[in-house]
């Protein structure tokens, strides 16, 4: 994985999962600030 120099473009299929777990946590980031500012309603 480490000698692939075109990780960044080839690794969206293949080793490209850890975008897929930055979007995650975005998203639960983005829910979480959602519910407090409409629990603050």
């Amino acid at each position: 994985m480490m000698n692939h120099t075109d990780g960044w473009m080839g690794g969206w299929t293949g080793g490209g999962m850890w975008i897929w777990a930055v979007i995650g946590v975005a998203v639960l980031v983005l829910l979480v600030v959602a519910i407090g500012k409409l629990s603050k309603k």
